[in-house]
């Protein structure tokens, strides 16, 4: 349990603290003992600080006299303060800026035409596949195969300079047949 701190239990005592204030710690005090101690321990010097007899002052020039050191203190204090660097790191400027910058970019996102449409595939790009029949090369307009025989079993291959190749060993004859295509472009 946290306790609140001697300030607040002083105004407390002394019927100085806010509504809300003082509704968290009366429930506070409900179940804390110590608390209640501290309350009742500034309630008794607030009576015994009542009892003094004060002299008759005259209290209307002294707050007008504390008000005038206020203001001087505060007008001292401005003086002597470092100005702020124009340079210097202001986090709320950044996020105001970043949060600018995702508005802006959304919505050239949003409003722009080409970004709604799915762009179709590029098929002047050539395509290389592979299946049980051969090698195939496939530019969009017209293709180009190497295509095994159906009774062998070819090893097949392609590289990235453009050789397609295929070699196959004849069962009847035992002869190796070796097949290399090269594509220039």
């Amino acid at each position: 349990m946290k306790h609140p701190v001697e300030t607040d239990l002083a105004l407390l005592a002394g019927g100085e603290s806010g509504r809300l204030r003082r509704f968290r710690l009366d429930r506070h005090l409900r179940n804390c003992e110590d608390c209640q101690e501290k309350v009742a321990e500034f309630r008794g010097l607030r009576e015994e600080l009542t009892d003094i007899e004060m002299p008759d002052v005259d209290w209307d020039p002294l707050a007008c006299e504390m008000q005038a050191n206020i203001r001087v203190g505060l007008e001292a204090g401005a003086c002597v303060r470092e100005p702020v660097l124009s340079g210097s790191w202001r986090p709320r400027l950044l996020v105001a800026f970043a949060s600018l910058l995702l508005v802006v970019g959304s919505t050239f996102f949003l409003t722009n035409p080409a970004s709604r449409q799915a762009k179709a595939p590029d098929t002047s790009a050539p395509v290389l596949q592979a299946n049980g029949s051969g090698i195939e090369l496939s530019n969009g307009t017209g293709s180009f195969a190497l295509l095994d025989r159906r009774d062998v079993r070819a090893d097949q291959s392609m590289s990235a300079q453009g050789v397609m190749e295929a070699r196959y060993i004849n069962n009847d004859t035992g002869s190796v047949t070796i097949t290399n295509v090269y594509l220039q472009q």
